[in-house]
């Protein structure tokens, strides 16, 4: 018997290592999003409450985070903490997390929330956190990124976070720039990078270099946060907001109560820190580490892995569609995760035009001839005869009348809308608002059910409305509506945004990109310039494509700044395109030199692909004036010169406007737009994505054409190109369906 004992006892510490293994996964989420980008959506809500495919954005990442074995979650709370935990003691997800909600009114910053997780003492010591910045969708498992970290740590301990980095995706306005060492993967350097105001250079510190890590380092890489075309998914890289944090980052927070921002301050703080001698990584989510799963793409309904979050209005958009394309399967509305409600795959009747993908919850009624194209609808909702809803995001209990227009906005709860009532694209509007009936609503308007309270707010010191205030909501509002005007984002009274410690994306032209219904097309990173963005409407076969863009980007410097590119460039382009063609040169080649001529004219990328496009459709042939002819005329030339557009644009939508400006022009293609746009979706030039987007966009449809007449015939050859989407998204939805119906069979089969 003792002997047994004491081979207990020597066995003893070899379980050590398991019980800190077994000990539970903890997540951190960050519930206050420290800006203001949802606000007048949250008057009486927190951001992580406001329903995506009807579903809180609290309940997708609980799931997203239930996938990725986590067991323990704290929720650290700010305004409405009482909200968050109500919605807690509901959750279903009580039954499979410990969730325990931490409240704070005190901490103002996301380096004041660990501050005070640290000095909780609810984390686990012994083993590592997820750090959630944000509302997240995923479907990956991040507890891949924990196994990583951990392996980094048992050769240096000094590795104290792994950032995790997604590749691809849409272009945002809010891209980081880092540099990376690739064997050991640590992060050396990083820098916020925004679309605008624009930073046409990046600089890094020289001590990288000259004292560099480890001693026999040769090797650097650049990782840009900003893909190459919208349609890229391998082009750039994403800072995801998620972060495998150890007990040091907390305790550093502590320790250094200048760090607010978690990637300014805090990241910026460590690197920088000869003194500390902490370390940071990056995981590429879905490289090869993972299993050999993916090669980095978390962006495509092809790559299986789905994961990104929800930063703003735009985000919040593109992550409903790509949820309702069932890109973050097995996270669907129809699937009855994470959300109680139960929804099903449906195609509309003969009264509405339903257009896909979409999203209507219970009880909610539709009216004859009533138009939805990509938008979702909360629970007992009403919309009226003859209205059209279209990339729209509607929360529940929505009245809205007859005669409507609602084009990329978000609406909240209860909101009343009246007869003839036109909401431009962007407006938000908070819960509770009432619209009067036929009133027009500009462009990313914000309206609230209560006054705007600025920074500066004072509750003591409250005024009653002034009357230029008052005339200027009666001239937009009229007296039947309840409601008042909210400044524009761009224009909420900020701090000094030129300081150095202010945050770079919320300067105002930055958060003008980070909103609903803005286009980033006119924007290139490579070469952002008076000159590229200068002659956006001057040149004889240009589209209206530049103008939509502009109207977008007011503060973008005036296009009457410089006349653009002289003839020569586009004569010389001509040519060389000309011998291209004739001479079969590589896309690597007649890019090489289109590029150089670029350069050399100051011309833009844009001016070069809108000659690219000019002159490879101006080669199809159309004399036959056969259908079937002038679609393989057309997939034949634009299989093999269609990359060579493609490289040339950061939003393919422009090529579709590009082709619809020269068909415009030239009465021997305006016919055959459609078959042309067919040939290009065909080979792969276009997606689906792309042409839906085109259809939608303004300028397709001529606004912004130099008269009436000219819009007339935009309006004409956009009625050829509308009809083959429509009949494509139709395809789409029908294969989709015959599919779901395959795999019914297969299991009734199998039963």
């Amino acid at each position: 018997m003792p002997p047994r004992k004491a081979q207990a006892a020597k066995n003893e510490p070899k379980n050590k290592p398991d019980q800190v293994e077994e000990a539970p996964l903890q997540a951190v989420i960050l519930a206050d999003s420290y800006n203001r980008r949802f606000e007048v959506l949250c008057q009486d809500q927190p951001r992580v409450l406001l329903p995506l495919c009807s579903t809180p954005l609290l309940a997708w990442t609980l799931e997203s985070l239930s996938l990725s074995k986590v067991k323990q979650v704290f929720i650290f709370c700010g305004v409405h903490s009482d909200k968050i935990r109500a919605f807690i003691e509901t959750s279903p997800y009580r039954s499979t997390l410990d969730i325990q909600c931490l409240s704070s009114l005190t901490a103002m910053s996301a380096g004041d929330a660990l501050r005070e997780l640290d000095d909780m003492h609810v984390l686990n010591a012994d083993n590592p956190f997820i750090l959630v910045h944000s509302p997240l969708v995923s479907n990956y498992d991040l507890s891949k990124i924990i196994e990583a970290h951990k392996k980094r740590r048992e050769e240096d301990k000094n590795f104290i976070m792994t950032m995790g980095v997604g590749r691809g995706g849409r272009r945002h306005p809010e891209s980081p720039i880092m540099l990376v060492h690739p064997p050991s993967s640590r992060l050396l350097y990083y820098a916020p990078h925004p679309l605008t105001p624009s930073q046409p250079r990046v600089s890094f510190p020289s001590s990288l270099f000259l004292d560099p890590f480890p001693a026999n380092i040769d090797t650097y890489e650049i990782w840009s946060g900003t893909p190459a075309s919208s349609s890229s998914t391998r082009g750039g890289y994403r800072d995801l907001g998620v972060d495998i944090c150890e007990a040091d980052v907390p305790a550093l927070c502590t320790e250094n109560f200048d760090y607010h921002d978690l990637r300014r301050h805090f990241v910026n703080g460590v690197l920088t820190s000869e003194l500390l001698g902490k370390k940071i990584a990056v995981h590429v989510v879905g490289s090869e580490d993972d299993d050999g799963e993916g090669k980095g793409d978390v962006r495509n309904s092809s790559g299986g892995n789905y994961i990104d979050r929800v930063r703003d209005t735009r985000t919040f958009g593109e992550i409903t569609r790509d949820v309702l394309r069932r890109w973050a399967f097995p996270l669907a509305p129809d699937l009855n995760e994470p959300g109680g409600v139960e929804y099903e795959l449906r195609v509309g009747n003969v009264t509405t035009t339903l257009n896909g993908p979409l999203l209507i919850g219970p009880r909610s009624a539709l009216a004859h001839n009533t138009h939805v194209n990509q938008s979702t609808l909360g629970a007992d909702c009403s919309v009226g005869p003859n209205t059209t809803i279209a990339q729209s995001y509607i929360f529940d209990d929505v009245r809205i009348g007859a005669n409507c227009t609602i084009r990329e906005c978000m609406i909240g709860e209860g909101v009343i809308i009246g007869d003839d009532v036109t909401i431009g694209r962007g407006v938000l509007l908070g819960n509770g608002v009432r619209l009067g009936k036929g009133i027009t609503i500009p462009d990313f308007a914000r309206i609230g059910r209560e006054r705007y309270r600025g920074d500066d707010y004072d509750s003591d010191d409250e005024d009653d409305e002034e009357d230029e205030e008052r005339n200027r909501r009666l001239d937009v509002l009229g007296a039947e509506s309840t409601g008042y005007l909210w400044p524009n984002e761009e224009e909420e009274p900020p701090s000094d945004s030129e300081d150095e410690g202010e945050d770079p994306y919320e300067h105002p032209k930055n958060k003008k990109l980070l909103q609903l219904g803005r286009r980033l097309s006119n924007l290139s990173v490579s070469e952002v310039s008076l000159s590229t963005l200068s002659k956006a409407s001057s040149s004889p076969d240009s589209s209206p494509a530049s103008i939509a863009s502009s109207a977008s980007l007011p503060d973008i410097p005036s296009l009457s700044l410089d006349s653009g590119p002289p003839p020569a460039f586009y004569s010389e382009a001509a040519a060389s395109l000309q011998r291209a063609f004739e001479e079969e040169h590589r896309i690597e080649n007649a890019l090489l030199e289109l590029r150089t001529l670029v350069m050399g004219y100051n011309a833009g990328l844009d001016r070069a692909r809108e000659e690219v496009v000019k002159f490879f459709i101006s080669k199809i042939d159309v004399s036959t004036g056969s259908a079937a002819a002038i679609l393989k005329s057309t997939m034949t030339i634009w299989s093999r010169w269609g990359p060579l557009a493609a490289d040339l644009s950061p939003d393919l939508t422009n090529i579709a406007l590009d082709t619809q400006a020269y068909c415009v022009n030239t009465a021997s293609h305006n016919p055959w737009f459609g078959i042309i746009l067919r040939g290009l979706y065909e080979v792969d030039v276009l997606s689906e994505e792309d042409l839906v987007e085109w259809r939608s966009l303004s300028a397709s449809k001529g606004e912004g054409a130099k008269n009436e007449e000219e819009k007339k015939k935009w309006a004409e050859v956009y009625a050829k190109g509308k009809t083959y989407v429509d009949v494509l998204e139709q395809m789409e939805s029908d294969d989709e369906d015959e599919s779901e119906e395959d795999d019914e069979e297969e299991e009734s089969d199998d039963e």
